[in-house]
């Protein structure tokens, strides 16, 4: 059984046999002006990369540093930093003191009731 890998070689083998045949049998007029067209074709791709040859390699390269950059400022500016239960050395103080828990438990009340007083 032919496989299609099998099948496609054939092919291609048949077609450049065919094209092969067909550039043999041109005459030298056309043969002359295909080379002249493939000299202007050359000539005009080495015009537009212009004086600055940059291989595409360093273009994506140059692209993913940007996109890099782009993202770890954007990280850097934005706090992802999760706030700790404890945050100041007030509140250190507050947990490791264990005799004033009551206290601390109605501050709500104890605070409220000073604005109360303060007419707030």
């Amino acid at each position: 059984m032919i496989t299609n890998d099998e099948r496609d070689q054939r092919l291609m083998g048949a077609v450049k046999e065919h094209l092969d045949a067909r550039v043999e049998s041109l005459d030298d007029r056309t043969v002359a002006r295909l080379r002249q067209a493939r000299l202007d074709a050359l000539e005009a791709a080495e015009r537009k990369r212009g004086w600055l040859r940059v291989p595409r390699w360093v273009t994506v390269g140059g692209l993913a540093t940007a996109v890099a950059a782009v993202v770890a400022v954007s990280l850097w500016i934005t706090d992802y930093r999760r706030q700790s239960a404890v945050a100041t050395m007030d509140d250190i103080e507050i947990v490791a003191a264990q005799e004033q828990v009551q206290l601390y438990e109605d501050l709500e009340f104890y605070r409220w009731l000073a604005d109360r007083e303060n007419g707030n």
